[in-house]
């Protein structure tokens, strides 16, 4: 669902937006340009997976995270942190900055819809923790409704990426997230998953998620993604995030 409609999930009479201690992206567009002439293509194609680079990638976080010295949360921050990326876009008048992550080791990843929305086509660009930067080659699916995009990133067929949670956390599980607020890359913050809103679509958490983490990974503590954040209200420790498993990403993978 829309990040727009928590304030209805949560049964109180603010909205998100209007709210001075929530978020939604690094900062929302103020009259943005409508480019729906410049509309992505929505159309679901799958992409060819470069399945020994794949292996390989995760081979070696599995073999980070099962260490006999056992994990911990450093551990599993270390094994993560480089899937995890930040977004720029831009419209005619403003730049805005989020939150992404890849699922694939060719180059597949996420992130919020909200980021990308009234923003230039072809002009978005994200930055990687070893400062390369790369541009979006293709949106493959998109859903505002839902608020997430999952888009084609080339220049390399061996990106770290994250691998997704099979079965969804517990309420009470420990949860941590990783994403760039106010441009700090690369933050860490924990919490546990606090309570399923709209039917399971939402995972409420008490990870802190704020400006700019928006599109970042949610992680459990075996280090596979169980979400993306999308907004909270701070003050209240109110923070949410997409369930992982509403993409259907297997699709691409």
């Amino acid at each position: 669902m829309s990040v727009f409609r928590l304030a209805a999930i949560l049964f109180i009479g603010i909205s998100l937006t209007g709210c001075s201690g929530c978020s939604e992206s690094g900062i929302r567009h103020q009259s943005a340009q409508n480019l729906q002439n410049e509309s992505y293509d929505d159309r679901p194609q799958s992409e060819p997976t470069n399945q020994p680079n794949e292996v390989q990638s995760r081979g070696q976080q599995e073999s980070l995270l099962n260490s006999s010295e056992g994990v911990t949360l450093s551990n599993l921050y270390s094994a993560s942190k480089s899937a995890v990326f930040t977004v720029y876009t831009s419209d005619d008048k403003m730049e805005y900055q989020g939150s992404g992550f890849f699922v694939s080791s060719d180059g597949i990843a996420v992130s919020n819809y909200h980021i990308f929305e009234d923003t230039f086509k072809g002009e978005e660009m994200i930055l990687t923790e070893s400062d390369d930067k790369y541009k979006i080659s293709r949106v493959i699916e998109q859903d505002k409704e839902l608020d997430y995009i999952i888009f084609k990133v080339d220049g390399s067929s061996n990106f770290h990426a994250l691998n997704l949670a099979g079965s969804r956390p517990e309420i009470g599980e420990d949860v941590f997230a990783i994403g760039n607020p106010r441009g700090l890359s690369h933050s860490l913050s924990t919490g546990i998953i606090s309570s399923y809103r709209d039917g399971g679509r939402l995972l409420q958490t008490t990870a802190e998620i704020t400006h700019g983490s928006s599109g970042g990974a949610l992680l459990n503590m075996n280090g596979e993604v169980v979400g993306i954040t999308t907004g909270g209200f701070g003050e209240a420790n109110l923070n949410f995030a997409l369930n992982i498993r509403e993409l259907r990403l297997e699709r691409f993978l």
